[in-house]
């Protein structure tokens, strides 16, 4: 029985994909309960030899996926979807890694509590896994999350769990619950994993969340990922993220049935992350972005300092305040300077 499929989108990454799967090859649960769906994105090296080295060794748990075009790892992991049979969906990226027993953790708490979405932690390494701290330990105790309302839905956010939302590497998924609402992550965008993490959030009723590190997050400076961090020509992918997450949401019904929500997660997440997430990177904006940027937020959301929530909320006091600032080119390198000071003051982002 297939427990857990793990998806992992692979693009020149042969300095660390035996690292990652050796550390799926030593999980408890065992390789006879995993499906591990190696999809390998174009790569300009010897990542494909690698990956069909492993399929050899586990032709029965391993399948990899050739493409012949770069597709970015938004629709590498769509793709990877449709040869998904596991009960549980995983994801994980080529040059990270698991702890021994993360696998066994997540699926027995999502069996045991009949959870649509187990959400466990990751822990940011700099170093190989020898080196690693093997501790999983964070001090905080698990809990068990049922919601039956908007207004419960729209309660655990506000109470400091907003930041859960955007990754998939930290989670998994009932297959059944992803297929059902039919999530896609964006696709030729950095910054993909909102347009489909954002609706499981919205539309989970099941939540546990095993509050172990599992997940070790590589910091990689030659990563694909990273190179697109500090891309100029990548600047404006999460808000198209976002535009695409407000279109979905629309769709489904969110945007009516958890309008406050949804508003206060929109304006967050397409104009100040946004914003944070270039400055931080030493990339800057300019007059037009801005003001289509603005326009965009008053247009869909003309009613946002009203929501009680986002305007409840300190820490986004100044930049909520920058989306009505008129921006033109008088001063806009003071409108980035601002927005540079904001960075500056919030260290960790959003």
């Amino acid at each position: 029985m297939i427990k857990i499929s793990v998806i992992i989108p692979c693009y020149n990454v042969t300095m660390f994909i035996d690292r990652c799967m050796e550390s799926l090859e030593k999980q408890t649960i065992g390789m006879s309960s995993l499906e591990i769906i190696l999809v390998n994105d174009a790569s300009k090296d010897a990542t494909l030899g690698k990956l069909l080295l492993w399929e050899m060794k586990y032709p029965d748990n391993i399948c990899v996926i050739p493409l012949e075009k770069n597709v970015m790892q938004g629709a590498a992991r769509n793709i990877a979807l449709n040869y998904c049979h596991g009960e549980y969906i995983a994801y994980l990226d080529a040059d990270d890694w698991l702890v021994p027993s993360a696998l066994d953790k997540v699926y027995r708490a999502a069996k045991k509590n009949r959870a649509e979405i187990v959400n466990y932690l990751s822990r940011k390494v700099y170093d190989n896994p020898e080196n690693d701290d093997p501790s999983t330990k964070s001090g905080m105790k698990d809990r068990m999350i049922v919601i039956n309302s908007s207004e419960e839905r729209l309660n655990y956010f506000a109470h400091g769990n907003a930041p859960l939302l955007r990754g998939c590497w930290d989670k998994l998924f009932l297959r059944e619950f992803v297929m059902d609402l039919d999530l896609k992550f964006a696709e030729g965008v950095f910054d993909e994993e909102s347009l489909f993490t954002t609706p499981a959030y919205l539309h989970m009723t099941r939540l546990y969340e095993l509050n172990e590190y599992l997940h070790r997050y590589y910091q990689n400076s030659i990563s694909s990922t990273y190179n697109l961090m500090i891309d100029l020509k990548r600047r404006d992918d999460n808000a198209k993220t976002w535009i695409a997450t407000y279109e979905e949401l629309k769709k489904k019904g969110d945007l009516e049935e958890q309008h406050e929500l949804v508003e206060w997660f929109f304006v967050i997440n397409y104009y100040i992350r946004s914003f944070i997430f270039a400055m931080s990177r030493g990339i800057e904006y300019d007059v037009e972005t801005v003001n289509t940027m603005q326009d965009t937020v008053h247009e869909l959301f003309p009613d946002y300092l009203k929501n009680k929530t986002l305007m409840g909320m300190r820490l986004y006091k100044k930049s909520i305040a920058l989306i009505d600032e008129k921006v033109d080119e008088s001063n806009i390198k003071e409108y980035n300077k601002k927005w540079l000071e904001i960075c500056r003051e919030n260290v960790g982002g959003i």
